[in-house]
């Protein structure tokens, strides 16, 4: 009679070894979701709360000192510090091989933390539209003093609210891809520079195709290419976190074995997001 097939260890399972309608432990679906979506907001709640109070001073008091445009940069923080604190909550928590024994499957998993980060990320979005396309400053504002300010005007609106739409979410697809794909907590925590860096990278690309093609940035190239590459970065990860070994323990911060390597890509990478928001500044009337 022949020996049982041995039972891989946990950290080498695979989403696929889970029945494929309800989760390991044959609870529903809609229960595993709820359950999931609850779980998120219970761990990030006072990092959103946080961040509403933080939304709420730089609408009030930006506009006194700078262009209200700079309220895209809102969005940009916001979208990098979710993508590392969704995507890698667990490897940088050390609890991901615990979880993956859950009853939840990893696409649940996945698609849970994508749906509450993406979800904050666009209600925060949008509020940034509204402030802009309103003149929220200037209303809250006039509830005390009269501010004197003047009515916000923008040559571009539509490409403006495209850019507020499209490169936080870009910021966000791409650093929770990576986070959710690390294989240690350095390269989750270091996840969103990569985020923004990319981001940036094709902002510029899809604007220098728009000035080649129609002499002036319209965002007829940029917002679209920076939708596809947001889409497709969740998909791809998507995809590559279903067949993810788990990262064991959590332990301190430690550089990858070519830690030099590693060192000299984020300088390079923390320069590069420089540069590019240091092209975006100077060209920010452009966009307005």
């Amino acid at each position: 009679m022949s020996a049982p097939a041995p039972i891989p260890p946990l950290h080498v399972l695979r989403e696929s070894d889970a029945p494929a309608t309800e989760g390991r432990a044959g609870a529903p679906p809609i229960r595993i979701w709820r359950a999931l979506l609850w779980g998120e907001w219970f761990s990030h709640s006072r990092l959103l709360l946080a961040s509403l109070v933080a939304w709420l001073l730089t609408v009030w008091f930006l506009p006194l000192v700078a262009h209200p445009v700079w309220i895209l940069a809102f969005g940009v923080v916001f979208a990098a510090i979710v993508a590392s604190a969704f995507g890698g909550a667990d490897v940088i928590q050390g609890c991901e091989e615990f979880a993956f024994a859950m009853p939840a499957t990893r696409a649940q998993r996945y698609g849970a933390r994508m749906v509450a980060g993406g979800g904050s990320l666009l209600a925060f979005s949008l509020m940034d539209v509204l402030a802009l396309k309103g003149n929220l400053s200037d209303m809250l504002l006039r509830a005390f003093v009269t501010s004197g300010l003047p009515p916000v005007q923008f040559n571009q609106p539509l490409f403006l609210y495209g850019l507020v739409m499209a490169v936080p979410f870009a910021v966000f697809a791409l650093g929770f891809s990576l986070a959710s794909l690390a294989s240690s907590r350095t390269v989750a925590f270091s996840a969103w520079v990569w985020g923004v860096l990319a981001a940036l990278v094709v902002l510029r690309g899809g604007v220098q195709l728009e000035e080649l093609k129609f002499d002036r940035a319209n965002g007829y190239f940029a917002v679209p290419l920076l939708a596809a590459v947001s889409v497709g970065s969740l998909w791809v990860g998507g995809r590559r976190y279903r067949a993810k070994e788990a990262v064991t323990g959590g332990g301190p911060l430690r550089m990858p074995p070519g830690w030099w390597l590693a060192l000299a890509g984020l300088v390079a990478a923390g320069i590069g997001v420089a540069l590019l928001l240091a092209w975006f500044a100077s060209n920010i009337a452009r966009f307005s």
